[in-house]
């Protein structure tokens, strides 16, 4: 062993608090990126693997009713390589506790496997597993789990008007499902209160009393396809089906979500290793420019003995490469840990299959790489003053820095009134700007940190005001299972317990502008709601118009459009042929979260060529919660569900409190 060593090790052992604190900074850096990295390599690979296993439609198109023979034709059309015709609808499930919740009931042609959009069975039966005479239905995993199904159990549904004895014969995940919202309107997914209920088709076709009909197509296209003739296409084969809305995979809501939060784990993986490299850095340029100084006659001696500058440096050097290289080894021991059971984690939270936990290779070189160019650049830097020093002059003490006048002297009305602390401490830092700067460093790194816990904190509540406080005054809101007339809830108002009652209609509509089309869902509510309000972002409310529409910036930006605009809207909502209208944007807001516009009441029944019905309404109460009045509301027939403001607030509460711990 050498001398120089020999020497290095002397110094680990000295500054040994010093040293073991520098490897843990790294090593939690290194954790940090190598986790993170392995976990979004993971899950984007299980994404695409079940993807294409399970054959993720790429685009899917939406009408009122069509035959199925309809999907041969689309299957004809140029670039298209296949086409699955299916019936989709929302129906009322009865809980057994009397409640009720909402089950999107989806069809699947049999066999599953040869079509698109199939299901990952995770446990029980599948349909080939059936008798033709049982109705058996797979419910999504979620909310099976929320409300305490297993296979066997029966459930009953209402569709068609008449309630239905189903068994639950299995669960199962499917990749336009791993993420599952009853619309835009909702904030996150409520497996209490929506499921997804999947069931061959032939028996949904039964069951909805649509014997050969479909009301949606998905397509699988050719790699090289053109999407937006294709799209042409298919629309023009579907319109007079009553072609509601179509979408590719990259805006399927699932899809959008779940990219989303793989996006901002990849995000993370990059940015908050570098703050703990950053404070490495800056902790190991101070640490070594101490050493140096306060070694200044040991490198004397060196220089004197017959070793080189590039021998004394790299002897510094060494320093911090052996924090880099044990901090490197220590942070991917504990992060690919660390992948491993957050892989696990995420992918059934994500609604995922299993993911496979693989070490990617590249992530844990990049990772030593990095450790060792932040190791090796600080301590170049803080060893360069080994070049300045002189054997002769460094076998006396170092002579003090020549004192020069701080920017702050010049100010003699404030120099005068500072103490003699204040002084010293000033000049030092103007004297010593190099290390006056990496502490800052230090100090805003962890101020950064600190910050960022407080405003995401400061923002869910912001958050949290805005959706619940300023938004919603309502204490329940009901929604039919089909429009009814606004003179069907005259009656309440005659109930003791409620205050008052105001109407609501949502409508999904497909808004045109200048050669530009966005899907959108337009809700009416009166001018002069109560218990509604229109907030955006900013915590602005703005006023439903009479005429015309308050739309949202999202669709807004998308077309192109502005105050004053005439928009075209199309809309069907499955009653009766399609209906166009044009709309003049009254007003924009930007929303905190969704893209709903909004219009009066009498212009969302206009747009329907109705009068005076309603899909929904809203009900202010002598108390919060009264589950007398609740029961009451979920006998009615056409009650499709029946949600609590204060129910509403305690999911999103429970799932703050998730993502936090």
């Amino acid at each position: 062993m050498s001398t120089l060593t020999r020497k290095l090790f002397r110094t680990i052992v000295n500054t040994r608090g010093q040293f073991l604190a520098l490897i843990v900074i790294v090593a939690l850096g290194v954790m940090i990126y190598v986790s993170m990295n392995i976990v979004y390599s993971n899950l984007a690979q299980a994404q695409q693997q079940f993807y294409e296993e399970n054959r993720f439609a790429d685009y899917t198109f939406l009408v009122v009713k069509a035959p199925e023979s309809v999907v041969s034709r689309i299957e004809a059309v140029p670039g298209v390589i296949k086409a699955t015709g299916r019936l989709q609808k929302d129906v009322t499930i009865f809980k057994d506790n009397e409640e009720r919740a909402v089950g999107r009931l989806t069809g699947y042609p049999l066999p599953v496997k040869d079509e698109l959009n199939n299901i990952h069975l995770l446990s029980g039966r599948s349909f080939d597993d059936i008798a033709s005479e049982e109705i058996g239905i797979i419910a999504d995993p979620q909310y099976a789990e929320a409300n305490a199904i297993k296979p066997g159990k029966k459930i009953e549904i209402l569709a068609d008007s008449r309630k239905v004895d189903i068994t639950v014969i299995g669960t199962a995940i499917s990749p336009e499902f791993v993420y599952p919202m009853k619309d835009s309107s909702s904030l996150f997914p409520e497996p209490e209160l929506f499921g997804i209920l999947m069931m061959p088709q032939k028996q949904v076709q039964q069951i909805l009393g649509m014997p050969g009909q479909i009301n949606q197509v998905l397509l699988d296209l050719a790699p090289d396809a053109d999407e937006a003739l294709i799209k042409s296409q298919v629309g023009a084969i579907l319109k007079p089906y009553g072609n509601i809305a179509d979408y590719p995979r990259k805006n399927q809501s699932s899809h959008v979500v779940l990219q989303a939060q793989l996006d901002g784990i990849k995000l993370i993986s990059t940015s908050l290793p570098l703050i703990f490299f950053l404070i490495a850095a800056g902790i190991q340029f101070v640490i070594l420019s101490r050493l140096i100084r306060s070694q200044r006659m040991s490198i004397g001696v060196m220089k004197a003995l017959g070793y080189n500058n590039r021998q004394i440096i790299w002897n510094y050097t060494s320093y911090a490469l052996l924090v880099s290289l044990l901090g490197a080894l220590a942070g991917n021991a504990l992060g690919l840990g660390m992948a491993s059971a957050m892989t696990v984690l995420f992918a059934q939270y994500f609604n995922l299959p299993p993911a496979a936990m693989g070490i990617n290779l590249q992530v844990v070189v990049i990772s030593f790489l990095i450790s060792s160019l932040v190791a090796g650049a600080s301590g170049l830097l803080a060893s360069r003053s080994v070049l300045q020093i002189n054997p002769a002059e460094a076998m006396r003490p170092q002579p003090p820095a020549i004192g020069r006048r701080t920017p702050v002297e010049d100010w003699a009305w404030l120099w005068n009134r500072l103490s003699s602390s204040w002084k010293m401490s000033l000049r030092s830092m103007f004297r010593n700007r190099t290390r006056f700067s990496v502490t800052i460093l230090g100090v805003m790194s962890a101020v950064v940190l600190l910050m960022f816990t407080f405003l995401m904190s400061d923002a869910t509540n912001h958050f949290f005001d805005q959706s619940f406080e300023q938004v919603n005054h309502y204490d329940y809101i009901v929604r039919f299972s089909e429009p009814i007339k606004e003179s069907e809830l005259l009656y309440w108002n005659g109930w003791d317990e409620v205050q008052r009652t105001e109407k609501m209609m949502e409508i999904p509509v497909k808004a045109i502008f200048s050669n530009q089309t966005v899907d959108d869902v337009i809700v009416g509510l009166e001018p002069s709601s109560q218990l509604k309000k229109v907030s955006d972002k900013y915590g602005e409310i703005h006023r439903i118009p009479e005429e015309g529409i308050l739309i949202n910036s999202v669709t807004a930006d998308k077309m192109g459009l502005a105050v004053g605009d005439v928009v075209t809207v199309e809309t069907v909502m499955g009653m009766g042929a399609v209906r166009t209208a044009q709309l003049k944007v009254m007003d924009r807001f930007e929303p905190m979260t969704g893209a709903i516009s909004y219009v009066s009441l009498e212009t969302a029944n206009r747009l329907l060529g109705e009068r005076q019905l309603v899909t929904a309404a809203m009900l202010k109460l002598d108390a919060p919660v009264m589950p007398s009045l609740e029961k009451r509301l979920k006998e009615m027939s056409r009650v499709g569900s029946v949600v609590s403001f204060s129910q509403e607030r305690a999911v999103y509460e429970k799932l703050m409190g998730t993502v936090w711990v």
